[in-house]
């Protein structure tokens, strides 16, 4: 198979895969180190787009690569594509999307020597994803680095969400449809019974052992939740990590692009300390 390797002189194009899932051709991309040895064992570095995002287009993830080649991480980075159009799919993991990156996994371990653990990490609807899958899959995931989400949901199980605050009973909150319009219109699709039902689920034994890295940019309007995830996480026991860029959530990149260039820096240089 041709699996893109990263050159530093080049742009980054990983190489597309699909595999049917659910009865529906499904995409993942690939990319390995450049110097990539069949022989060697290699940490899974999944790392999830954003909504407005997707797997191939994914500048983080496209960071990622180079930076791990850079520090000596040895990483196969895979971006899965995600379902955009019903995001809960993807907010919420045990919805969807957490059994298709189990397919991913499978499927990238059938060709290549890989470590049992990956390293997590997504940026904004990537960040809800990334911190709910170590949540309920501890003996999955090695480290994560969850990034500038809209929702977070706390090791006790309650919700956190972008111009509202902490909810501690997420079932009827989001069961009352009158509550929608007191958060962002872009989160209003969180009303949702599927989401009620998933929403108030605790942290599974043994999340606590996943260290978390937890980053959002000053200027983005999201920063007071990701503050508030990272004490819940201090107070449940876990290993946590911060760092605060000063950054927008996704608009004016060359202005900010210092502080963004910082959330895939960061991420690999956590990666890296936890997989010793």
């Amino acid at each position: 198979m041709d699996v893109y390797r990263a050159d530093a002189n080049d742009d980054f194009e990983p190489s597309r895969r699909t595999l049917k899932f659910e009865g529906a051709e499904r995409e993942y991309f690939v990319a390995l180190p450049r110097s990539f040895d069949p022989g060697e064992t290699y940490w899974p570095l999944v790392f999830v787009h954003g909504g407005g995002g997707n797997a191939r287009r994914n500048r983080k993830g496209m960071a990622i690569r180079k930076i791990a080649d850079e520090l000596g991480l040895p990483a196969v980075v895979i971006l899965p594509r995600f379902i955009t159009e019903d995001k809960q799919l993807s907010r919420f993991p045990l919805l969807g999307e957490g059994a298709f990156l189990r397919e991913v996994l499978g499927d990238v371990c059938s060709e290549f020597s890989l470590h049992g653990k990956m390293l997590l990490g997504g940026y904004s609807m990537g960040g809800q994803f990334s911190h709910r899958f170590a949540f309920f899959n501890p003996d999955m995931v090695q480290a994560c680095a969850s990034l500038a989400a809209g929702t977070w949901s706390t090791p006790a199980g309650r919700l956190l969400i972008e111009g509202y605050g902490e909810v501690e009973d997420p079932g009827s909150f989001l069961t009352d449809r009158e509550n929608a319009g007191r958060v962002p219109g872009r989160l209003r699709d969180l009303f949702d019974t599927r989401t009620a039902e998933v929403a108030a689920l605790p942290a599974a034994d043994g999340a606590e052992k996943v260290p978390f890295l937890v980053m959002c940019g000053t200027l983005d309007p999201r920063l007071s939740i990701a503050r508030g995830f990272a004490s819940r996480l201090r107070e449940s026991g876990f290993e946590v990590e911060t760092e605060w860029p000063r950054t927008p959530h996704s608009s004016d990149y060359e202005r900010y692009r210092s502080g963004y260039d910082r959330y895939p820096r960061h991420a690999v240089h956590f990666f890296k300390k936890h997989t010793g």
